[in-house]
């Protein structure tokens, strides 16, 4: 697998994330978060065990620990993200979840010393503007939402590091990737269950509808959106660098709203527009520039020697 494959591989990750979006948009009036992720996610565990069940049992203990800590990370950062939804906007929390591709060389700068390259540091720049004007957050102030899912983006920037470090290391051993995959949704029920408990002795509804609408979502959410793109994720991550893995994940929210056009028929604003523009530059075209500076570089020796 090439980087540039992988890194293709990781868009189609972040357009099925996107996509919940559109899935979802009405499921969350009726139904409590916490039930809708520890549903999407049992299921997503149930067909991981069908598929890797063997290798769950073939898995040494260090890798089990990883993985476990692995599936901590995800599904605390996944149950405050939903949390913190319920107390801000959708453009606030496109934004702040976005912001994660600051945090990611922050993190791989403390845990391994990694120094971040320019070429990642002017894609952040980029994304962090795009994200700016394509999620207009500033229309309602910062609140305890924000800070919520603030605190989510830090514990996926620790997530992508560590899952890029882990996987690197066992790269050639399916079983263990696969079991990883499994592990990290069954810790992800597990805490998605605790908080299903809680919004029961706090007197909210948790029994869902399962109407077709509700069905459909709950089918796409746990099978595409899960088991397909954290199978993905897990394996074909470590072929790029988490801070670049980072600037695509940041695409989503443009992904989101690419799709509720198609099926939901919303149009983007020219706000949006100016934003979509400049997160697509950002995740291109510093990586473009260094690949040309490489090409000169590398072809200027040879130049030289023909022109003596």
């Amino acid at each position: 697998m090439t980087k540039r494959g992988a890194e293709l591989l990781l868009v189609g990750v972040t357009i099925l994330w996107g996509a919940t979006f559109a899935f979802i948009k009405n499921e969350m009036v009726d139904t409590q978060p916490s039930v809708f992720v520890a549903l999407r996610f049992g299921i997503a565990s149930l067909l991981g065990l069908l598929l890797w069940h063997g290798n769950l049992r073939r898995l040494d203990a260090r890798t089990r620990r990883r993985g476990v800590v692995l599936g901590l990370l995800y599904g605390t950062g996944f149950l405050l993200q939903t949390v913190g939804m319920q107390h801000t906007t959708a453009s606030a929390s496109a934004f702040v979840t976005g912001t994660m591709v600051v945090f990611v060389p922050i993190v791989n700068r403390l845990l391994h010393g990694t120094p971040v390259k320019p070429n990642h540091l002017a894609s952040i720049v980029l994304v962090l503007v795009g994200l700016w004007f394509f999620t207009n957050p500033q229309e309602h102030g910062v609140n305890l939402g924000d800070a919520i899912t603030l605190l989510s983006s830090i514990l996926w920037a620790v997530y992508l590091t560590y899952i890029d470090v882990w996987t690197r290391e066992i790269q050639d051993d399916a079983s263990s990737l696969n079991a990883l995959v499994v592990l990290q949704f069954i810790v992800t029920v597990v805490l998605a269950l605790v908080m299903v408990g809680v919004d029961a002795a706090n007197g909210h509804a948790v029994l869902p509808t399962f109407d077709t609408q509700f069905v459909v979502a709950l089918a796409y959410c746990a099978v595409l959106a899960s088991l397909v793109a954290t199978f993905v994720q897990t394996r074909y991550q470590h072929y790029t660098h988490p801070v670049r893995a980072g600037v695509i994940y940041a695409l989503e929210p443009l992904a989101a709203a690419a799709i509720a056009w198609i099926i939901l028929d919303e149009r983007f604003s020219p706000m949006q527009i100016v934003g979509a523009s400049v997160l697509l530059i950002g995740t291109v075209v510093p990586d473009l520039v260094v690949a040309s500076i490489q090409r000169r570089t590398e072809q200027t020796p040879t130049t030289r020697e023909q022109d003596v």
